[in-house]
């Protein structure tokens, strides 16, 4: 800016010059100066150069003493760089010690807030947490206040030192300040994770897309998981019911909360709260999972999901995980040649492990044990990962 400001005002001196040269030329004027006893006479125009020689001479003598001040300040700032290149490439090779001493001799020179920092990281590196916090603050200091740089930095040290907990409070103030700062919410999603706080996750997934680190697509993915996670651990049916009725409804109702809900409902002996929520993801799509966990009933409302299984079987007959189901409801509800009659569909469309134990059950109670040997080694195939065997089941009501 300095340097514009001379070459304008040289620009207007010429200018200026060039106007009146013709007047001068024609009439140079005329100076007479006293000094005492002295007298001196000249023409303006001697007067001018006098005074523009004059200030060329004071402007080279000042800069011939100025020079060796220059010189000594290049010479430190080149020294400055130079260690603080060494502390940067020790600091990325894990040298923490030879790291902090490079750094502090180029501070020594010439102080930086990204010096200071690095020295932080640098004395973080050799569990020094009295060095570390010294060095924030006196990048601190630099500013006269809290800077969001050093904040970030110090919530970085802190998790990286496994005090995940105290970086929350600072990232989540650094995120009111900078709401789309991609640092801050990396930082901030993997120290929720860490924590298992889901529902902060859960909250924290709008942010993720509006800065741009995670598409549409991704940020619903990312809130499905973590509504999932809020819902699996909870740890009573009130705790349950309060998570789920936290969520907005549009992600209340998707697939994957639906099915969170209802095992955690079972884990916890309360699979008929999750009926309601079940049937309604069944009316709308027979899905194989749903129908595992609608299967879980209680003496209460067992009669009402064999009546929904009977119903959707008649409009589906072929539907193996359907079959499935309704067998395991009738299995509960003593209901064997029902039981036995579903578990046979369900095990010609698909083995499942599960359907020849309950079948095996059902043979084993009625004394036909070389049929329930055969489908317990079946299931113990499917276990292990093998192929079932194939031999024919004897007719129900038939005996070994």
């Amino acid at each position: 800016m300095k340097r514009i400001v001379l070459i304008l005002l040289a620009l207007l001196a010429l200018l200026v010059a060039a106007l009146a040269a013709p007047r001068l030329l024609r009439d140079p004027g005329y100076v007479m100066l006293d000094f005492g006893p002295w007298r001196l006479e000249m023409s303006l125009l001697t007067l001018a150069a006098a005074v523009l020689l004059s200030w060329i001479v004071l402007s080279l003598l000042l800069a011939l003493l100025r020079l060796p001040g220059k010189l000594w300040r290049a010479t430190r700032e080149r020294q400055a760089r130079h260690q603080l290149e060494d502390g940067l490439l020790a600091l990325t090779e894990g040298d923490w010690q030879r790291a902090e001493k490079a750094l502090v001799r180029s501070m020594n020179y010439r102080s930086s807030t990204a010096g200071y920092l690095a020295a932080a990281r640098a004395a973080q590196g050799q569990a020094d947490s009295s060095s570390r916090d010294r060095w924030l603050g006196l990048a601190d200091r630099r500013f006269g206040r809290k800077h969001f740089v050093t904040d970030l930095a110090r919530a970085r040290l802190l998790a990286g030192e496994g005090r995940v907990d105290e970086a929350i409070p600072v990232l989540e103030s650094l995120h009111l300040r900078k709401p789309r700062h991609a640092g801050v919410l990396r930082l901030l999603l993997q120290a929720y994770q860490e924590q298992s706080r889901w529902r902060e996750v859960r909250m924290l997934a709008p942010a993720l897309r509006k800065a741009g680190i995670v598409d549409q697509a991704r940020a619903d993915e990312l809130a499905v998981h973590a509504a999932t996670r809020e819902l699996d651990s909870a740890v009573d049916l009130s705790s349950l019911e309060d998570a789920r009725h936290a969520l907005p409804r549009a992600l209340r109702r998707q697939r994957e909360i639906v099915l969170s809900y209802a095992a955690r409902a079972g884990e916890l002996g309360q699979a008929a709260v999750a009926a309601p929520a079940l049937r309604r993801l069944l009316e709308r799509s027979l899905d194989d999972q749903a129908l595992k966990l609608y299967a879980q009933a209680d003496d209460e409302g067992r009669a009402a999901r064999i009546a929904d299984c009977e119903r959707w079987a008649r409009e589906q007959p072929d539907h193996a995980a359907l079959h499935h189901a309704l067998g395991l409801l009738y299995l509960d509800d003593r209901q064997y040649e029902k039981a036995r009659d579903s578990l046979e569909k369900a095990l010609s469309h698909r083995p499942d492990e599960q359907a020849y134990a309950a079948l095996g059950r059902i043979l084993d109670r009625s004394g036909q044990l070389e049929a329930a040997t055969q489908c317990y080694r079946n299931a113990l195939r499917l276990r292990h990962g093998r192929s079932p065997g194939h031999e024919p089941l004897p007719p129900p009501g038939e005996s070994a």
